[in-house]
This record gives structure tokens, C-alpha cells and sequence, in this order.
């Protein structure tokens, strides 16, 4: 098999990344990696076999060869691959609008003619002997100008907190964004050293092995884990191999400051920027966290000045984004509160249009979402420009009355079409998918609609939303449920039939979990009940839409408790995706079972009943359930911590850090140490004095804050595996199956 691909000698570097990734695959695939050449070698001189040109015209000069159709517009995500006989052989033509879309077509063609398939955490490529070269057509583009995803900065389990990554993990989630043919991404971690390049006469980088002076507590807690130096460079890295890729990276811009991109103590004591203050007790009252009053221009440039350097030192400056003024209430009168949001957005559109001019602003929704009536969110938009602002909706998918559809947006402004699907903590499948074929259907055909985003609180919790985003990003797609996941499940599982049965057991019970799912925040709906019990469950009411969750599950039980069954028989795969996805299903059984047995418990014990054996079983499985984590690496604390050493020397300090950045009252969540050390023991607790009717809030409270120190000053340290998971699974289909768990 002789292939020579030619690659354009004079064009941007995504062009022989393109070449260097066909080559890769073709020698993954067949065992011999073709040769690679510039486009600068006169025809003659060609070696004989068949040729892969990389790049349209206007790039590539061969591609003057290819005397077809070519239907794709030039500086689009389009793409069309094509062969065609060039004399002494056959050319593959792999043409895109533009850099990134011609590594699409590169990806496509291995997905559609070899069946290659892209997961986030790892590729099926088969062995074939040869590759394809006759009668290959494919033109494909995307009516979606943006196709994106957000990395946020909540610390906790490295699989699921980008913060956490390193550069190869960074690498392989870039080059999986663009076998997806997504073009976008966005690291909003924080504002790493910013401040120190755009400020460095007055803000100095921090000491590496001490805590911040300006820490808060909770997920407030900022301490860094790797120097800032080296975050720093480890930023460029990764945008620079974004770029490198003609991806897109949105700058942030405007009042950047947040709980999580905070205003270094020394700025504020040397600038003293004014500050629009904030009730006390929010995660904003302290004067890091305060925005600073763009109503003064000296305070805007400020802000602009880390936006200018940004895009000096690591980024690009094409598109914007913007959080306004998020979750802030700076005055009792509701009318000027919403006066100081419009003028600071129109303040910031002024600003990037002067020193900007041809860019785009994305609007993030969430302030719109949590604050604004659907008439605010008109009027606001009726102030923008629809040629610059963009309505970056990543709220699409909330039950609340305030959302896309009551905003009149559709057909009207530029939107992005978002998929919030989960809160941090929220790290397992939660998906409400039936309902978001319905809202992405709406957006079908219509031109203000520029894109799809998924823009959750952390990163591959939820391994069918991550397919199920991707493919809908591209084009939406007019399928059901049913046979989204049957495509998914093929692709990916090697028992996919018996997959796709629990798969289907299992998405009801995920959606019960979905984030939004009543018009108010209720704690015990959008995050896990079971591991704030002591805090969150209120033993003197009982809430008439605890049968919205109870009642599901009672129907379940027999097929949920058989799931976990299947599960445990499948756990013995070699097939690692689907040993992943195993535990993700089981994950997502036992903690509705747990949420509905705390939740059972409250109830029983308002109507004065005897539970004392519910209280048994429901410690059981969590007991089970504890040492379940254990056995996976994935939700360990320590293994957390050992992938950060592997990348960088760790801040000696951390260690207390990371604990409250996961052991608090939002971040909560599916964590070994957590539930063994916290949670396990808040429940023995609160069991305890309900089941002797000594039920004291305040006294339980105290006892449980006495028990989350100890537990913050105890050292991360290894955990013993077992190996006995299909046990543990098995065991808590038992549990399930209990009498007791009759809801």
C-alpha cells in the first residue's frame, strides 16, 4: 500500500496537523504510515501509488487536480471528501472551508468509511489491511455557527474538574472536540496570572507552598495547588494548541471578577478600584469578590486591561463573552439593580466595538436566567445590537418559566441554543433527554439560532450527553430517544444489546436527577440528598412533591434492583468504555435509591412511623455504596491528588483546600473519603436521635461540624482495593429489593 500525502507547504500550521493526523490513523489502522510531503514537489516527482491532497484551493495547489463540483463556501465548517482518478493513480481530496473543517474532513473520513469512532476517553479504530480510495463522495456542513463546550472552575475528582488536567489530558480533549467537529471551548477557571502580566508593578505572583491570604472557605477557597507560573504557562500550552487547531476561544471581558476569579489583595489595597458593594453572607460580600464600578471609566479600563492582555498572551480576538453582572443585587430597589445590569452591558458592548470593532460579544444567560423576568430579558435585548451581541443561552434546558422559549428570542435575536444538564456535584447520568429533543427541535430551521453549546459545572459525567451534545451540535437530528442511545450504544459497548437494556432501565431514574426541574432551586431535586441529609432535610414537613420522586422509584424498584444485577454480570468486560459506563449506571441506581430513602425516612418520621428498620437499610447502602467508590480511582480523593503530583509539584497547603472545596453544602458529591468521613457518620447521627426521638437540629448540626474538621485535618492516604465491585453491586440490588425500599 503506497499513499503519499501532500499537505500545503504555505498555509496555516493546521494544515500538516491535518496530514500528520491522516498519517497517524492510516498507520493505527493498517500498520504503515504513509509518506508526507509539501505541495511545492512538481507533479513528476510524485511516488507512485495513491495520493491524499490536504486542503482546497486557494491552499493547496494540487487541488487544482479534483475537476468535480466543490460544494463548500469558503471560510465555513463545511467539508467534502472526494476521490477521483489523477492519471497514474486515485487522489483522496480532504477539503475544508477553512483549517479546522478540513481536520473535520480527515476525522470523517476515517469515521465513515472505516468505522472509526470518538469517544472522550478513548478511540475504537479497527485493522483493516488497506484503506478506501474508490468511489468516495461526502459533502457535509453545519447550519451551527458555534458548537462548543465550557470547562468551569469547581475543584474535586480529576475526571470530572478540568482544572485538574494536565497538558495531555488538555491535548486529548482538544483533538476529541475536533473528531466531534466542534470549534469551540472555553477554559473559564479562573483568571491564573492575569493580574501579575497585566498589573506587574503592583500585583506579585503569590508564594507556591502557603495558602492564598485572601482564601475563603467552602468552594471560596482559591488556594492554588500548582504555582501560578506554572499555570500560567500551562494555559498557553493548551490555547496554543487550540489555536494552532483554528478553534474558537472566547475572551472574557467586562466585570470579570466572580468567587472563583478573584481581585488579588494587593490590587485592591494599591488601585483601589471603587467597589459596587453586596449583601453580607453572599459568596461575593468580601471585597475579592466585588465587582468594580465600570460607571467609572478608569474601572472599565482596568477591567479591558486583563482582557487586552489576555488576548496579548494567550488568546485571540474574535469573540467575546461577557457574564455581566451574575448573580449580584446591589440595591433593595429591583428597578435600579436592573439599570446598573443594562448600562454595564451597553458599557462593555461601547467599549469592545472601539477597540474591537469586527467582534462578536456572547451574552452569557445565567444571570438572565436567575434573576431577569422574561419582559427584562426582551427589553435587554432590544438594547443590543444584533450585529455584535449574541444571546449565549446555556440555560435552554431549565424548567423554569424564565428561560429561551418565554424570552421571545427565536426568531427574533441571535442565540446559542445551551445545555446546562448539571451542577457540580452532579456527577452522574442526569439527563432529561425526551425534553431536550423537544427544545432543540424548536430551533430547527431557524436563522437566528447560531448553535448548540453544552456548558455544564463539570465535564464527563454524563457519558450519553456528551454523544448526544456532540451529534446534535452538528445538525439536529430527527430521532428519538430510543434510537439516539441505540447508535450510541452500538458504537461504543461490545455487549451493546444488553447495555442498551439497562441504559433504558436507568433514564427515568436520571431524570428524576435532572438539574432545574421545578421553578425554584430545591436542594433535595438538583443535588443529592443523601450527603446533606443532616442539613438539608427539614424532619417537620413533609413536601407534597416528594411523591414526584418517591413514586417513580416504588414503580422501578424490581427493574432497578435487576439493572444493577445485569450490571455487575457485565462488570467482567475487557471492553474499558463499557466497565466505565457500568460503574456511571450503577452510580446513578444507587443514589436515587439512597436520595429516596433519606427522603422516605423524612416522611415517616413527620407521620410518627417506626423507622427504625428503614433507617437500617438506607445506612447499609450507603455504607455499600462507600465502599463501592472506594474501589474505583475515579472517585478517590487521593488518586485526585496523585494525578496533580504527576503533573507539578503540589502546594503543601492544598490538601486542607481540596477537602472544603468538595465537602461543602453545594459541592457535595459522589466522593470515597467524602462518605466514609462525612457522610456516613451525619447519617449514624441524625439516625440516631431520630430513631430515639431526640431530634435536635442545632445540637446535630454542631456534632456534624465538630466531624467535617476531623475530617479536613486527616491525611489523604492510599486506598486498599478489594476487587469485589460485582459483590458490592449485587449487594445493593439486594438492599433495593428490600421491603422497605417500597416507596
Amino acid at each position: 500500500m503506497n499513499i503519499t500525502v501532500i499537505y500545503p507547504k504555505q498555509a496555516p500550521k493546521v494544515y500538516r496537523i491535518c496530514a500528520e493526523e491522516f498519517c497517524r490513523l492510516c498507520g493505527e489502522i493498517t500498520g504503515e504510515t504513509p509518506l508526507m510531503i509539501t505541495d511545492d514537489i512538481s507533479i513528476d516527482s510524485l511516488p507512485p501509488g495513491n495520493t491524499v491532497i490536504i486542503g482546497g484551493k486557494g491552499v493547496n495547489r494540487y487541488a487544482s487536480l479534483y475537476k468535480g463540483e466543490q460544494p463548500i463556501t469558503k471560510g465555513t465548517d463545511g467539508y467534502f471528501i472526494s476521490t477521483a482518478d489523477i492519471g497514474g493513480g486515485t487522489a483522496l481530496f480532504l477539503w475544508g472551508g477553512r483549517g479546522r473543517s478540513t481536520l473535520y474532513a480527515v476525522y470523517r473520513y476515517f469515521e465513515k468509511f472505516l468505522s472509526c469512532r470518538w469517544f472522550w476517553d478513548k478511540d475504537v479504530v479497527p485493522r483493516r489491511n488497506t484503506l478506501p480510495f474508490e468511489n468516495i463522495f461526502l459533502a457535509e456542513d453545519t447550519p451551527h455557527e458555534y458548537r462548543g463546550t465550557r470547562y468551569f472552575a469547581h475543584r474535586g475528582l480529576h475526571r470530572f474538574q478540568a482544572e485538574h488536567w494536565s497538558l495531555s489530558d488538555w491535548q486529548k480533549e482538544i483533538d476529541w472536540l475536533l473528531k466531534k467537529r466542534l470549534n469551540m471551548f472555553m477554559l473559564r477557571i479562573g483568571q491564573d496570572d492575569l493580574f501579575q502580566k497585566a498589573f506587574p508593578e503592583t500585583v506579585p505572583y503569590p508564594p507556591s507552598d502557603q495558602p492564598l491570604p485572601y482564601k475563603g472557605d467552602g468552594f471560596n477557597d482559591r488556594t492554588l495547588f500548582w504555582d501560578l507560573q506554572f499555570r500560567g504557562e500551562l494555559r498557553k500550552q493548551i490555547l496554543e494548541y487550540a489555536i494552532d487547531r483554528d478553534m474558537i476561544t472566547p475572551e472574557d471581558c467586562g466585570t470579570m471578577t466572580h468567587w472563583y476569579s478573584r481581585t488579588p489583595q494587593e490590587f485592591l489595597e494599591k488601585v483601589r478600584p471603587q467597589l459596587l458593594s453586596q449583601p453580607k453572607g453572599t459568596n461575593y460580600a468580601d471585597a475579592t469578590g466585588l465587582v468594580w464600578d465600570i460607571r467609572k471609566k478608569e474601572n472599565l479600563e482596568l477591567y479591558f486591561r486583563l482582557t487586552d492582555t489576555h488576548v496579548k498572551e494567550y488568546g485571540q480576538e474574535g469573540v467575546f463573552h461577557t457574564i455581566g453582572l451574575a448573580e449580584r443585587a446591589f440595591s433593595d430597589s429591583r428597578q435600579e439593580n436592573m439599570r446598573l445590569k443594562r448600562l454595564t452591558y451597553r458599557l462593555i458592548c461601547q467599549r469592545l466595538k472601539e477597540k474591537y470593532p469586527q467582534s462578536k460579544l456572547l451574552l452569557a444567560s445565567w444571570d438572565m436566567w436567575m434573576f431577569y423576568t422574561p419582559e427584562e430579558v426582551s427589553e435587554l435585548l432590544d438594547s443590543m445590537d444584533p450585529n455584535q451581541a449574541i444571546l449565549f443561552d446555556y440555560t435552554s434546558d431549565s424548567a423554569r418559566k424564565s428561560n429561551l422559549q418565554s424570552w421571545k428570542v427565536e426568531h427574533r435575536f441571535p442565540y446559542v441554543f445551551g445545555i446546562f444538564h448539571a451542577y457540580e456535584p452532579s456527577n452522574e447520568i442526569r439527563g432529561d433527554y425526551r425534553e431536550l429533543i423537544k427544545r432543540l427541535a424548536r430551533t430547527k430551521g431557524d436563522p437566528f439560532c447560531k448553535g448548540v453549546v453544552l456548558w455544564p459545572e463539570l465535564s464527563h459525567g454524563d457519558p450519553f450527553m456528551t454523544e448526544f451534545f456532540a451529534s446534535n451540535a452538528w445538525q439536529i437530528k430527527e430521532q428519538t430517544v430510543d434510537e439516539q442511545l441505540e447508535e450510541f450504544c452500538t458504537s461504543r459497548y461490545t455487549e451493546s444489546e444488553k447495555m442498551l437494556s439497562v441504559w433504558k432501565t436507568v433514564l427515568p431514574l436520571a431524570k428524576l436527577m435532572s438539574w432545574s426541574k421545578y421553578e425554584a432551586v430545591t436542594p433535595w431535586v438538583e443535588t443529592d440528598i443523601f450527603c446533606r441529609a443532616a442539613y438539608f432535610l427539614d424532619m417537620e414537613k413533609d413536601d407534597p412533591r416528594y411523591d414526584d420522586y418517591l413514586l417513580p422509584l416504588g414503580k422501578l424498584q424490581k427493574d432497578s434492583a435487576k439493572a444493577l444485577e445485569k450490571l455487575s454480570a457485565l462488570w467482567v468486560s475487557e471492553n474499558e468504555m463499557q466497565k466505565r459506563d457500568c460503574f456511571d449506571l450503577a452510580r446513578t441506581v444507587i443514589t436515587r435509591y439512597l436520595n429516596g430513602a433519606f427522603i422516605k425516612i423524612c416522611r415517616e418520621y413527620i407521620r410518627k412511623k417506626d423507622i427504625r428498620i428503614l433507617c437500617g437499610d438506607a445506612l447499609e447502602l450507603l455504607e455499600a455504596y462507600a465502599e463501592l467508590l472506594g474501589e474505583n480511582n475515579e472517585f478517590t480523593l487521593y488518586h485526585t491528588l496523585k494525578k496533580l503530583e504527576e503533573t507539578h509539584p503540589v502546594n503543601p497547603s492544598f490538601v486542607p483546600t481540596l477537602k472544603r472545596n468538595c465537602d461543602n453544602l453545594y459541592c457535595r458529591s459522589n466522593i470515597y473519603e467524602c462518605a466514609r468521613d462525612v457522610y456516613i457518620p451525619e447519617a449514624k447521627m441524625l439516625f440516631e436521635m431520630i430513631t430515639e426521638d431526640e431530634y435536635d437540629k442545632e445540637r446535630l448540626l454542631k456534632k456534624c461540624e465538630q466531624n467535617r474538621i476531623s475530617f479536613e485535618q486527616k491525611p489523604l492516604t492510599h486506598i486498599e482495593k478489594r476487587n469485589n465491585i460485582p459483590f458490592l453491586l449485587l449487594k445493593c440490588a439486594d438492599i433495593i429489593n428490600k421491603k422497605s425500599f417500597s416507596f
